[in-house]
């Protein structure tokens, strides 16, 4: 599962992801994974 994170332009500047067994609980770890690469992104333009 992965999510890009961009700059405040909305460039993709990276990519988060999780790596996990193929019976993981998707419908709990896309969610997660998108708001933190989301998170992250935020972090990234303050500074």
């Amino acid at each position: 599962v992965v999510s890009p994170y961009r700059d405040s332009e909305q460039r993709i500047i990276g990519v988060l992801g999780v790596i996990g067994p193929t019976r993981m609980a998707y419908d709990r770890v896309i969610p997660i994974v998108d708001v933190t690469a989301k998170l992250l992104g935020a972090a990234l333009n303050r500074q």
